[in-house]
């Protein structure tokens, strides 16, 4: 009897071990993805002369006489999105978002 109780609790013991292992390791996993998307909806600041010509040319074309005070990208597998700080000819900072077509995007 006392070997069957004993056989009873070594089995509990692994199973209840086990189930606390496959936990940690889950949560592991989602904080890991959890970075992993953090980090591809940030922005990275690059260098206004890498900004596609067709960005550039959308704010000299709508934006007459304003100058790119900083420049963004957030890149996806599909496509990259532009953060630009912009100084207007009136001294205004606007804070503008672009694809890498020149196209604006809404971001309010």
């Amino acid at each position: 009897m006392k070997k069957i109780c004993l056989s009873v609790v070594a089995a509990s013991a692994i199973l209840f071990s086990t189930q606390t292992l496959s936990a940690q390791a889950t949560v592991q996993e989602e904080v890991a993805v959890e970075q992993t998307v953090a980090q591809q909806t940030e922005f990275t600041q690059v260098a206004i002369e890498d900004l596609p010509a067709a960005v550039q040319q959308a704010v000299e074309r709508d934006f007459a006489g304003a100058v790119i005070a900083e420049a963004h990208v957030k890149e996806t597998e599909a496509s990259q999105e532009f953060k630009l700080v912009i100084q207007t000819a009136d001294g205004e900072q606007k804070e503008l978002y672009a694809d890498a077509e020149g196209n604006w995007l809404d971001k309010e």
